[in-house]
């Protein structure tokens, strides 16, 4: 999850070098225009054998520039380019693809809402093996 989340972070901060991006609520100091990352859900589910899906769903909030009056026009312009531009991220342990992407505007705060899933494959422990084994037999 975390990998996601800067991987996510990352591609923020090179889509738009000019506007810094949060990972955790600022209360003080905060500059506008600006991207909150959120982890909203993760969860996860078993496939076959130690195979497992997980899936993590974002909100990222782009705060517009102060004056209110092209705040809304603001974020659906942001909001047109975030479909493109956040659909493919890299971290460390590999890319992710993006989906399940929606918007709304709240409040002149555009929540932009992405998931991102990938597949997990947990090593089985190996079984205990018998050390040896007498068999016998006859007939009755």
């Amino acid at each position: 999850m975390q990998d996601i989340k800067n991987a996510l972070i990352k591609k923020l901060s090179l889509f738009t070098p000019e506007y810094p991006v949060y990972d955790e609520a600022v209360e003080q100091g905060m500059q506008q225009p600006c991207f909150f990352v959120l982890l909203m859900e993760s969860s996860q589910a078993r496939e076959i054998n130690m195979r497992y899906r997980r899936f993590n769903s974002f909100d990222v909030h782009y705060f517009p520039h102060l004056h209110a009056s092209a705040s809304r026009e603001e974020c659906e312009l942001m909001a047109e380019r975030l479909y493109s531009g956040i659909e493919y991220v890299t971290g460390a342990e590999g890319g992710y693809r993006g989906t399940g992407m929606r918007h709304e505007i709240v409040d002149g705060v555009l929540h932009f809402f992405v998931q991102y899933n990938y597949h997990l494959l947990r090593t089985q422990a190996p079984d205990v093996k018998m050390q040896s084994i007498t068999q016998g037999g006859g007939l009755k």
